[in-house]
């Protein structure tokens, strides 16, 4: 009987050991994973796929990937970084009621992890096919490394994105941003009562910049190319954007730019000039290069992409406003050599921000603009590309 008892104790213990790994294989099965190459996964930026790892690799700031899920509680996702300390800052929004830009989360990224980008406690899916969208909001000037998205994975099921969710929309819509540190989104956070403070990485947000509210208002697939302290001038010394526009990494003499890779902007942003001034103001014949330099950059960017019909933007401000009429000037002789070339004045935004007591005229770290001065500048922007390119 006593045998008999053991039997039966070891049989109920065999179905039962049984049931839960049929549970924990149900579990296991029922999760999807989507590669970081899979056709379903959009991405703007300049990116690097590697089809033997089906992995994406990228480090320019702004750099940003999109999925829609259908039925799912949960989205992770593996993405490492090169960085020996820690790698860069992604956001993460989500969609609701047709708006694709509902802020959620945001994480830092190091080596071999595994990232949560939501789950029922910190991030509710709910019903439906939820669009969710990734950004990077630090620049690689401050030790990101390189980034590799490699993997998504939910309870639900990926679904391809809808030509009204895309990034760029049904229209296309692309933009590329060109810039110094403004744009590379350094300095941008300070919040109230903050002293003197500089960037180390802390206080970049690319997604409260001027490019970032454009990108968002246009829903744009875009790019941003823009390394702080740099100049439009070769007689800055140095590398000078020039030479970083045409790399796929902020790193030199990695890879250069595959111009031809079929993606190419319909207008492009050019906000420098801040640190030129240094150099103009020393060189008899300053402004004259600036121009020269300019209207030549304009030209090249057009060759490169094999598209005369790019719509140039070029700003003057905030930081700075003695170098606006070399920046006219650039665009006058733009237009005369039959190139398309808008000025946008945002020589106020950081006077018309909220200020911090500061004596430098804006709301961001060390003299930029900060959240508040980067809205002005999207203020003073956004109306004048809407009617330029026809876009709502």
């Amino acid at each position: 009987i006593f045998l008999g008892r053991k039997i039966k104790m070891a049989l109920f213990m065999m179905v039962s050991l049984t049931a839960l790994l049929l549970v924990v294989c149900l579990q296991l099965s029922s999760a999807e994973v989507m590669m970081a190459t899979d056709s379903r996964v959009q991405w703007a930026g300049r990116t690097v796929p590697d089809m033997s790892s089906s992995s994406v690799s990228f480090d320019w700031v702004g750099v940003s990937a999109r999925i829609s899920v259908k039925g799912g509680t949960y989205v992770s996702a593996v993405i490492t970084s090169t960085s020996s300390m820690r790698g860069t800052r992604m956001k993460v929004y989500i969609s609701d009621f047709d708006f694709l830009w509902y802020p959620q989360v945001q994480f830092w990224v190091i080596p071999n992890s595994k990232i949560n980008l939501g789950n029922s406690s910190t991030l509710y899916l709910g019903n439906g096919s939820p669009v969710i969208t990734l950004e990077n909001i630090v620049d690689p000037q401050y030790g990101t490394g390189i980034t590799t998205v490699y993997s998504f994975e939910t309870d639900g099921q990926f679904v391809a994105l809808e030509p009204t969710q895309l990034m760029g929309g049904p229209q296309n819509r692309r933009m590329e941003f060109i810039g110094d540190s403004i744009t590379a989104a350094t300095n941008v956070v300070r919040p109230e009562g903050a002293g003197m403070c500089g960037d180390g990485g802390y206080q970049s947000d690319w997604s409260q910049t001027y490019e970032g509210h454009l990108c968002h208002r246009f829903n744009a697939s875009c790019s941003t190319i823009a390394v702080g302290g740099k100049c439009m001038m070769r007689e800055c010394g140095g590398l000078q954007m020039p030479d970083y526009f045409l790399q796929t990494y902020y790193q030199q003499n990695m890879m250069p730019y595959n111009f031809s890779s079929g993606w190419a902007p319909d207008a492009m942003f050019i906000d420098l000039g801040t640190n030129d001034l240094r150099v103009i103001t020393k060189l008899p014949n300053g402004p004259q290069l600036f121009i020269a330099e300019t209207v030549a950059f304009m030209i090249n960017a057009t060759t490169l992409y094999n598209k005369p019909d790019i719509q140039f933007f070029l700003n003057a401000g905030p930081m700075e406003n003695n170098t606006m009429p070399y920046t006219i000037q650039a665009i006058a002789e733009a237009k005369q050599k039959g190139l398309k070339a808008t000025f946008v004045n945002m020589s106020t935004a950081c006077a018309r921000a909220r200020q911090h007591g500061n004596t430098d005229d804006c709301d961001g770290c060390a003299g930029h603009p900060g959240i508040q001065g980067h809205y002005e500048m999207y203020q003073d922007a956004w109306p004048v590309i809407a009617e330029v390119m026809g876009w709502e």
